[in-house]
Protein backbone atom coordinates (compact mmCIF):
# COMPACT_ATOMS: atom_id res chain seq x y z
CA UNK A 1 0.00 0.00 0.00
CA UNK A 2 2.79 2.20 0.99
CA UNK A 3 4.27 1.73 -3.07
CA UNK A 4 0.77 2.71 -4.39
CA UNK A 5 0.71 5.70 -2.41
CA UNK A 6 4.53 7.02 -2.73
CA UNK A 7 3.39 6.77 -6.69
CA UNK A 8 0.48 8.56 -6.34
CA UNK A 9 2.15 11.19 -4.56
CA UNK A 10 4.77 12.33 -7.38
CA UNK A 11 1.67 12.65 -9.89
CA UNK A 12 2.68 15.93 -11.44
CA UNK A 13 1.63 17.57 -15.08
CA UNK A 14 4.14 15.26 -16.79
CA UNK A 15 2.65 12.48 -15.60
CA UNK A 16 -0.88 13.38 -16.14
CA UNK A 17 0.32 14.56 -19.65
CA UNK A 18 1.91 10.59 -19.83
CA UNK A 19 -1.49 9.54 -18.88
CA UNK A 20 -2.98 11.93 -21.29
CA UNK A 21 -0.63 10.63 -24.16
CA UNK A 22 -1.45 6.56 -23.11
CA UNK A 23 -5.09 6.96 -23.47
CA UNK A 24 -4.94 8.66 -26.73
CA UNK A 25 -2.74 6.31 -28.60
CA UNK A 26 -5.13 3.56 -26.92
CA UNK A 27 -7.93 5.93 -28.44
CA UNK A 28 -5.82 5.89 -32.07
CA UNK A 29 -5.89 2.00 -31.78
CA UNK A 30 -10.05 1.27 -31.54
CA UNK A 31 -11.07 4.56 -33.16
CA UNK A 32 -14.03 5.06 -30.84
CA UNK A 33 -13.88 8.50 -29.98
CA UNK A 34 -14.66 7.38 -26.40
CA UNK A 35 -11.41 7.67 -25.14
CA UNK A 36 -10.80 10.98 -26.36
CA UNK A 37 -12.68 12.76 -23.48
CA UNK A 38 -10.63 10.77 -20.90
CA UNK A 39 -7.51 11.80 -22.73
CA UNK A 40 -8.62 15.35 -22.66
CA UNK A 41 -9.35 15.14 -18.71
CA UNK A 42 -5.99 13.68 -18.13
CA UNK A 43 -4.15 16.76 -19.73
CA UNK A 44 -6.41 19.14 -18.10
CA UNK A 45 -5.72 17.54 -14.48
CA UNK A 46 -2.26 18.13 -15.92
CA UNK A 47 -2.79 21.69 -14.87
CA UNK A 48 -4.54 21.32 -11.58
CA UNK A 49 -1.24 18.59 -10.62
CA UNK A 50 1.22 21.83 -11.31
CA UNK A 51 3.20 22.81 -7.90
CA UNK A 52 1.16 26.35 -7.71
CA UNK A 53 -2.02 25.14 -6.92
CA UNK A 54 -0.58 22.44 -4.37
CA UNK A 55 -3.34 19.73 -5.49
CA UNK A 56 -2.93 16.15 -3.35
CA UNK A 57 -3.34 12.98 -5.47
CA UNK A 58 -6.73 12.39 -3.94
CA UNK A 59 -8.04 15.90 -5.55
CA UNK A 60 -6.41 15.35 -8.45
CA UNK A 61 -8.10 11.96 -9.06
CA UNK A 62 -11.41 13.43 -7.91
CA UNK A 63 -10.55 15.99 -10.70
CA UNK A 64 -9.39 13.47 -13.15
CA UNK A 65 -12.77 11.43 -12.59
CA UNK A 66 -15.19 14.06 -12.98
CA UNK A 67 -14.00 16.02 -16.09
CA UNK A 68 -13.77 12.63 -17.55
CA UNK A 69 -17.75 11.67 -16.73
CA UNK A 70 -18.41 15.56 -17.83
CA UNK A 71 -16.26 15.28 -21.65
CA UNK A 72 -17.77 11.73 -21.95
CA UNK A 73 -21.40 13.19 -21.47
CA UNK A 74 -20.63 16.36 -23.56
CA UNK A 75 -19.21 14.53 -26.60
CA UNK A 76 -21.84 11.84 -26.53
CA UNK A 77 -23.86 14.30 -26.75
CA UNK A 78 -22.82 16.82 -28.98
CA UNK A 79 -20.12 15.45 -30.77
CA UNK A 80 -21.08 11.91 -31.48
CA UNK A 81 -24.43 13.25 -33.67
CA UNK A 82 -22.03 15.83 -35.52
CA UNK A 83 -19.44 12.55 -36.67
CA UNK A 84 -22.58 10.54 -37.58
CA UNK A 85 -24.06 12.75 -39.67
CA UNK A 86 -21.51 13.33 -42.20
CA UNK A 87 -21.04 9.57 -42.54
CA UNK A 88 -23.68 9.68 -45.68
CA UNK A 89 -21.86 11.73 -47.82
CA UNK A 90 -22.15 9.53 -50.89
CA UNK A 91 -18.38 10.19 -51.48
CA UNK A 92 -17.21 6.85 -52.64
CA UNK A 93 -21.14 6.07 -53.96
CA UNK A 94 -20.99 6.95 -57.58
CA UNK A 95 -24.05 5.65 -57.80
CA UNK A 96 -25.76 7.41 -55.36
CA UNK A 97 -24.20 10.86 -56.99
CA UNK A 98 -25.85 9.78 -60.19
CA UNK A 99 -29.17 11.18 -58.97
CA UNK A 100 -30.39 14.10 -60.25
CA UNK A 101 -28.16 14.81 -62.70
CA UNK A 102 -28.64 15.62 -66.16
CA UNK A 103 -28.39 12.71 -68.87
CA UNK A 104 -28.69 12.79 -72.77
CA UNK A 105 -30.67 10.12 -74.84
CA UNK A 106 -27.60 8.32 -77.07
CA UNK A 107 -30.60 6.61 -79.59
CA UNK A 108 -34.04 6.91 -79.84
CA UNK A 109 -35.94 5.27 -76.98
CA UNK A 110 -38.04 1.86 -77.65
CA UNK A 111 -40.42 0.17 -74.73
CA UNK A 112 -39.14 2.84 -72.89
CA UNK A 113 -35.68 1.83 -72.92
CA UNK A 114 -32.68 3.09 -74.72
CA UNK A 115 -29.22 4.21 -73.83
CA UNK A 116 -27.86 7.73 -72.34
CA UNK A 117 -25.11 9.12 -72.09
CA UNK A 118 -23.56 10.09 -68.81
CA UNK A 119 -19.75 12.26 -68.47
CA UNK A 120 -17.73 10.11 -71.07
CA UNK A 121 -20.14 6.55 -70.58
CA UNK A 122 -22.76 5.30 -72.05
CA UNK A 123 -25.40 3.44 -69.89
CA UNK A 124 -28.63 1.71 -69.75
CA UNK A 125 -31.62 3.19 -69.39
CA UNK A 126 -35.38 2.91 -68.88
CA UNK A 127 -38.07 5.86 -68.42
CA UNK A 128 -40.02 5.74 -65.10
CA UNK A 129 -43.19 6.27 -66.99
CA UNK A 130 -42.55 3.80 -69.48
CA UNK A 131 -42.81 6.21 -72.35
CA UNK A 132 -40.23 6.46 -75.50
CA UNK A 133 -38.34 9.48 -75.91
CA UNK A 134 -36.19 11.04 -78.82
CA UNK A 135 -32.27 11.08 -79.27
CA UNK A 136 -30.70 13.89 -77.49
CA UNK A 137 -33.03 14.45 -75.15
CA UNK A 138 -32.20 15.95 -71.50
CA UNK A 139 -33.06 13.48 -68.99
CA UNK A 140 -32.78 13.29 -65.23
CA UNK A 141 -31.64 10.51 -63.43
CA UNK A 142 -33.96 9.47 -60.93
CA UNK A 143 -32.33 6.16 -59.50
CA UNK A 144 -29.60 3.25 -60.28
CA UNK A 145 -30.87 -0.02 -60.39
CA UNK A 146 -27.32 -2.19 -60.77
CA UNK A 147 -26.20 -0.91 -64.03
CA UNK A 148 -29.41 0.92 -65.60
CA UNK A 149 -30.56 4.03 -65.07
CA UNK A 150 -33.87 4.71 -64.61
CA UNK A 151 -34.77 8.21 -65.91
CA UNK A 152 -37.48 11.19 -66.56
CA UNK A 153 -37.74 13.91 -68.55
CA UNK A 154 -35.87 16.36 -67.42
CA UNK A 155 -37.36 19.37 -65.49
CA UNK A 156 -35.47 23.11 -66.02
Amino acid sequence: MDLITSVLDKLNIWAWWAIAGVILIAELLTGTTLLLWPAAAAFLTGFVALDMFNASWPVQLAVFAVASMLLIWGGDRWVRPKLKAGADSGLNDRSMRMVGQRVVAVADFHAGRGRVQFGDTEWAAEMQDGSDVKAETELEVCAVNGVVLSVKAWAN
